[in-house]
């Protein structure tokens, strides 16, 4: 088993805008590292304090993906930190190199990635 992160920064707290933003990253990790879900054995997301309407993991369920292991948890607050950012890691059975992927303004939490 490995393990893929990203991250990825919602518009505003609305339902809407960050179910979107938790869609379009599990899709370009997805993607990216051309993982099949039935790979996928749990996803952990964290969120920063400032997003308060949905659950990232909501957007997994409205995916279909619903057989997937989900946990939604509360980033530490840390002075500076990206506001309205989700974070992720995949649990994924597969021998394959993964690539951790940051879009949008998540990229400059890694900007070697």
């Amino acid at each position: 088993m490995k393990a893929v992160r990203g991250a990825a920064v919602s518009l505003s707290n609305t339902e809407k805008d960050i179910l979107a933003a938790t869609s379009e990253l599990l899709n370009e990790i997805f993607s990216v590292n051309e993982i099949d879900s039935t790979e996928i054995v749990s996803i952990i997301f964290t969120s920063t304090s400032d997003i308060t309407a949905s659950f990232p993991g909501k957007a997994v369920r409205e995916m279909g993906l619903g057989h997937i292991s989900v946990l939604d948890t509360l980033a530490s607050h840390i002075q500076g930190d990206i506001p309205l950012c989700i974070r992720v890691m995949l649990n994924v059975n597969t021998t394959n190199v993964l690539n951790h992927v940051y879009l949008g303004e998540a990229k400059k939490l890694r900007p070697d990635r």
